[in-house]
């Protein structure tokens, strides 16, 4: 069935196309079919298919167009109704329009000029006319018929340009003389054209279209031809050689592989670029989908080996049924791991946590907690991958996705995303059935992250082809007979093939003479498609105890212990070996290489054979199986397996207490989703959780997961139990920054424990109320309400032995000392960071480390301990914390300078912070980078960056004041626009006064020492800031000196403004940025009072911006000149020149002159050597003395030398 919207609006079914009767029933099923598999609102239905009066239709005139158009399409279930509208669920491809959009866009992204001229002429060939002919003026439909008709016109124009690529102008000539007459002003076609008509020969002919052309758009328009249409007509002129078609393409020799790929060339096109892409280190992914045995792992069998040619790292592994938590990623990684053991790479150790998840036997003991986020699961096989592609790169090869658990796709999804970025390739297969494995896909083509091959069946001659590798001779060597078989039976699936081929020779139909092939009686008789009968029979050539083990084995999914198999079959171990060996033999089961297992050469061995057993006899096996895995060794996926074996067995309860188990363990690994969905499985048997147990760990299982909805829902009917539920969704609310949602979630859970909760209790909620109060900007007297409840929770969790509450008030009342008194906040974090010592906690000895080292940085612009609280962090695998620590280090790097070291840290922590919902912690982030945009004086960033950071509600933000005075000040105050930044600073310190930070703020000192320039600041505002808290920050104290200077300078005191300078620039020096913006800023004043050395700082702060800020750059010479001082020329190599050097106006020949000082040479050998007059370098001796202010020609070289 498809409905087809490209042309008058039609429904074909089984071939036939039919007509939608009614406009408004097409109107109906084009909103539907353009947004196929998505809910489309009934009101949105009812604005465009009754435009004309929506007030007069009512819900039941929207059904009983739903119902006829559900009779057209054949029954109800190709429309579903879906709060709070409706869907049109059809598979893709049963819309026109969609897969024309489709072909489109892959032919446009092909880099195969035959695949797009191929795939533009099927996507060309499905328009029938105007695209939703009939319906296309509707109010609502109009933007959708005009963007088809620009999809058409698109394909025609790539179209045509494939197709001259190709050599085949005189095939596309007449198509294009048509289409130019159609759309008389549209350039590219009538390039395409001149083009054509000059290959074919017709010059003149090609010319005279240009002037068409041209006169057209002069009358029309008013305008000229563009200028490459304009340079297209003077090469057709002068016959320019390089306008003649490309020369025929000349086939090129290909490798055969065996037995393995055969009619894939196409496919092994894609799958080679993309292993040569990433060993040039450009990585991304491809995914191979299509039906069982349709060659799937044959193509990936031929990634592999490409990437081996190549020298790439090969990481391969495999999902299974039934399902196992990571099986595919953890197989894939030891297939190279357990070989080499894990790379000594450093930039991993953050990581080991995480990867310990999926490799528990590298796990550190005291390692620290690896966190539940499967996105640093993800960041942690990418970096893993990324490590071990060294030198060359690394192919990771995941196979049957279908059969992948939830948390296994959500990684290979985040390393699609990522991937493309380094010299990491990621090949997935997965069947073409619906499933989470195949939306995965697809949602990966549709952002175009990843190539999607999907496999069709073999054509007919690709099955002689495949029948000669099979059997080692070629395709016209294998008799008739057994190609008609083949073509009748295999249905152009290479695995059936394979195996029919097999039976033909393993019963001794076909045979090999004297190197032929012959037929020795009938071929097998004609086989239904899933070859069930094929597989089966060969089976039943076995023995009894051979077949009694397989029967076994099937149930037990496509790998399997042989011990399990032997218990369900009733086998005694020798008779289990004889059966095990004779399947073997038989080329149906493999040997693994774990002791004791065996798998299935072909997973429809396992189905063929359950399919035919009876309800009863599964039920035995089942139940045998069953009670031998329950006593048996664990092993990955045993409790899912048990649990599906005692269904089969019609034990639901037991079960239940399987898949309870199984939710357990994967919560424990962090796999919440699979979690969810095992725990969800065991309480929706009657009578499973007598006691609640399965509900309380499914409410924990869905706050880690994020589905407060679902916790809340299960929760509601929980009296005491559940509030410990709402006190872990007020922990998660407060790691994402959502401060009123905590409140909320911890309200409930003081309801739920009336109102004298037990002192634990109380002492935990306190704490964490405190946090949240302490961050929501919103609640009044935050801080003094943060300080009574943390230091509530202090003294109940010191009295109840709970050294993680007391660490979490300490760490609220250090923040809220902060803003006070320095030195007491440090001793509040002291006292923390003793006492997670003393307990082994490790995550609150990290947060407090963390503290200690940012307040160290504010004090003395020294990163030091913040690196150290960061490698601690790292070590124990603590990425949040990490990424915490990284955010605070970026502010200290921005006002040192540091700028490359802060954006990479910055970018880095949004993209973070954003991957695990990190909301306020990725607003942050964002701010920080306009901060760090300003500081460099690129303006045009700032602008991009701020438009975002307000979007996303930044304003209202605490930090918001902070990214106004620290970063837009700033940036006005790079392109000289002085009094735009002090109108920042104004508005960021007055939002501060109405609303205090949560944090120290760096705002006050810059925003004091341009209303000092400005005339507005006094001596006791500069008194007033200085006995403040924010006064005992380097980067504030640094303005507050500044401001003095000003304010003695202004006063007539000399001495004491010089006093003030000297003071600067001691506080300024791990601050260039803001030293020599204040030198210049304070220099016209200093040059009007006589006061300081104007000129000098003038100097200084042209050298360091002139290839930074040249606007200031600009304005310092200019100060220079209107002071009558020397201006230093910055001629070619001058930013060559050292800092101190470059400050001091020293020019690039001066310099060299200095350079021969330092070794003592007189100016006849300095000017010998530099090819000058003495003169000349007499003369550059005395500026290099003077501008140095040195002594004699021993100074200015001692200068050079010690600094």
């Amino acid at each position: 069935m498809q409905v087809r919207l490209l042309g008058p609006v039609e429904v074909e079914v089984d071939g036939t196309p039919g007509p939608v009767r009614g406009r408004r029933r097409q109107a109906l099923l084009c909103m539907l079919a353009l947004h196929r598999g998505r809910v489309v609102s009934a009101d949105r239905l009812v604005d465009v298919v009754w435009h004309d009066a929506p007030g007069e239709v009512s819900g039941n005139t929207l059904q009983s167009h739903v119902s006829q158009l559900r009779h057209l399409l054949g029954g109800r279930d190709a429309i579903v109704a879906r709060s709070p509208g409706y869907l049109l669920d059809l598979p893709r491809g049963a819309v026109d329009a969609e897969v024309a959009e489709d072909l489109v866009e892959r032919a446009l992204r092909s880099a195969d000029v035959t695949e797009r001229a191929r795939r533009t002429r099927q996507a060309l060939d499905l328009w029938r006319g105007p695209p939703l002919d009939g319906v296309a003026g509707l109010p609502g439909l109009d933007d959708h018929a005009d963007r088809l008709a620009t999809l058409r016109l698109r394909a025609v124009y790539a179209s045509f340009e494939a197709r001259l690529a190709l050599g085949r102008h005189a095939e596309v000539l007449s198509e294009l003389e048509r289409h130019a007459r159609d759309h008389p002003l549209d350039e590219r076609l009538h390039g395409q054209l001149i083009l054509a008509l000059y290959r074919a020969e017709r010059q003149a002919d090609a010319l005279a279209a240009y002037r068409r052309l041209s006169r057209s758009l002069d009358e029309e328009l008013g305008i000229r031809p563009s200028p490459s249409l304009r340079d297209l007509e003077a090469a057709v002129r002068r016959q320019d050689p390089r306008l003649a078609a490309p020369a025929p393409p000349v086939a090129r020799a290909r490798t055969r592989v065996g037995t393995a790929l055969v009619g894939r060339d196409a496919e092994k096109a894609v799958v080679c670029a993309a292993v040569e892409a990433a060993a040039g280190g450009a990585g991304g992914a491809v995914f191979v989908v299509g039906e069982p045995g349709v060659g799937k792992s044959r193509l990936a069998d031929e990634a592999a080996r490409q990437a081996g040619e190549s020298d790439l790292t090969v990481l391969r592994g495999r999902s299974a049924a039934p399902r196992m938590q990571f099986r595919a990623l953890t197989e894939a990684l030891l297939s190279v791991l357990r070989r080499t053991g894990l790379p000594d790479d450093p930039a991993l150790l953050p990581y080991r946590p995480a990867l310990a998840r999926l490799l528990p036997e590298w796990r550190a003991d005291g390692a620290g907690e690896a966190g539940d986020s499967l996105v640093v699961l993800a960041e942690a096989v990418l970096r893993l991958a990324v490590s071990l592609s060294r030198p060359r790169g690394c192919v990771l090869i995941l196979e049957d996705l279908h059969d992948a658990d939830p948390e296994t796709l959500a990684v290979v999804d985040y390393l699609v995303d990522n991937a493309a970025r380094e010299p990491v390739l990621v090949v997935g297969t997965a069947r073409g059935d619906p499933g989470p494995a195949l939306s995965m896909v697809a949602a990966a083509r549709h952002r175009r992250a990843a190539r999607v091959l999907e496999l069709c069946r073999l054509p007919a001659g690709a099955v002689a082809e495949l029948a000669g590798a099979c059997l080692d001779a070629p395709a016209e060597a294998v008799p008739e007979p057994v190609i008609e078989q083949l073509l009748a039976s295999a249905d152009g699936i290479p695995l059936h093939v394979e195996e029919l081929l097999a039976t033909m020779v393993g019963e001794g139909v076909l045979t090999r003479r004297d190197g032929r092939w012959e037929v020795d009686g009938p071929v097998c008789p004609p086989v239904p498609p899933s070859l069930r009968s094929t597989l089966t029979g060969r089976v039943d050539r076995l023995g009894p105890d051979a077949r009694t083990v397989l029967a076994a084995a099937s149930l037990l999914g496509r790998r399997f212990p042989a011990a399990a198999a032997g218990a369900a079959a009733a086998l005694e171990t020798t008779a289990l070996l004889d059966g095990l060996r004779e399947a073997v033999g038989a080329q149906l089961l493999v040997p693994q290489a774990e002791a004791d297992w065996y798998a299935f050469r072909h997973a429809l061995i396992a189905d063929a054979l359950q399919a035919r057993m009876l309800p009863m006899e599964r039920a035995v096996l089942a139940r045998r199986a069953a009670g031998w895995l329950s006593g048996a060794a664990p092993f990955d996926g045993v409790e899912q397996l048990t649990a599906e074996l005692w269904m089969t067995a019609g034990e639901p309860v037991r079960a239940a207490a399987q898949w309870a188990e199984a939710g357990r363990r994967a919560a424990a690994r962090g796999a919440v989703s699979t979690a969810a969905e095992l725990l969800e499985r065991a309480l929706s048997e009657p009578g499973a959780d007598p006691d609640g147990t399965v509900a309380a760990e499914l409410v924990r299982v869905y706050a880690l997961a994020g589905r407060v909805d679902d916790a809340e829902k299960l929760a509601a009917g929980m009296d005491r139990g559940a509030a410990p539920v709402h006190l872990h969704l007020a922990q998660v609310a407060a790691a994402a920054g959502h401060w009123q949602q905590g409140l909320r979630e911890l309200a409930e859970a003081r309801r739920l424990l009336g109102d004298d909760p037990e002192p634990r209790a109380r002492a935990r909620m306190d704490a964490l109320a405190a946090e949240l109060v302490f961050g929501d900007p919103a609640v009044a007297g935050r801080r003094d309400t943060a300080r009574r409840l943390a230091g509530r929770a202090l003294r109940a969790a010191e009295a109840t032995g709970q050294p993680d509450v007391a660490c979490s008030a300490l760490e609220t009342l250090g923040r809220c000392a902060r803003l006070d008194d320095l030195e007491k906040a440090d001793a509040l974090y002291e006292r923390g960071l003793a006492t997670a010592e003393a307990n082994g906690l490790v995550t609150w000895r990290m947060n407090l480390l963390y503290h200690l080292g940012a307040d160290h940085g504010i004090r003395a612009a020294d990163p030091g301990r913040l690196v150290e609280a960061l490698e601690v962090a790292n070590r124990a695998g603590a990425v949040v914390t990490a990424l915490n620590i990284e955010l605070e280090l970026a502010i200290v790097r921005l006002c040192r300078g540091e700028y490359k070291e802060a954006e990479e840290a910055t970018a880095r922590g949004e993209r973070t912070a954003t991957g695990l919902r990190l909301d306020h912690t990725a607003l942050v982030a964002l701010g920080e980078r306009v901060m760090v945009a300003a500081h460099r004086g690129d303006g045009a960033q700032v602008e991009a960056l701020h438009a975002r950071y307000r979007r996303l509600g930044g304003d209202k933000d605490d930090f918001g004041s902070a990214v106004r005075g620290l970063g837009l000040a700033f940036d006005h105050l790079l392109h000289e626009r002085v009094p735009d930044a002090l109108a920042e600073l104004r508005a960021a310190a007055a939002e501060e006064a109405r609303r205090p930070t949560s944090y120290l703020s760096l705002i006050h000192g810059p925003h004091l020492f341009l209303s000092v320039l400005a005339g507005g600041g006094t001596e006791a505002d500069g008194a007033a800031m200085a006995r403040s808290a924010q006064g005992r920050a380097r980067w504030n104290q640094q303005f507050l000196a500044l401001s003095e200077a000003l304010l003695h300078g202004r006063a007539g005191r000399r001495d004491e403004a010089g006093a003030a300078i000297t003071r600067f620039l001691a506080l300024a020096e791990p601050y260039p940025l803001a030293r020599h913006l204040g030198l210049r800023l304070i220099a016209p004043e200093a040059a009007g009072g006589a006061w300081g050395d104007p000129a000098s700082w003038l100097r200084m702060a042209a050298a360091h911006f002139h290839g930074t800020a040249p606007v200031v750059a600009r304005a310092c010479r200019a100060a220079l000149r209107r002071s009558g001082a020397s201006v230093p020329q910055h001629r070619r190599g001058s930013d060559a020149l050292p800092g101190p050097v470059r400050e001091r106006g020293i020019t690039v020949r001066e310099y060299e002159v200095l350079r021969l000082l330092v070794d003592r040479l007189d100016n006849r050998e300095i000017s010998r050597r530099l090819f000058l007059s003495p003169r000349t370098v007499e003369k550059h001796v005395a500026h290099v003395i003077a501008k140095l202010g040195a002594a004699d020609r021993a100074g200015a070289a001692a200068f050079l030398e010690y600094g």
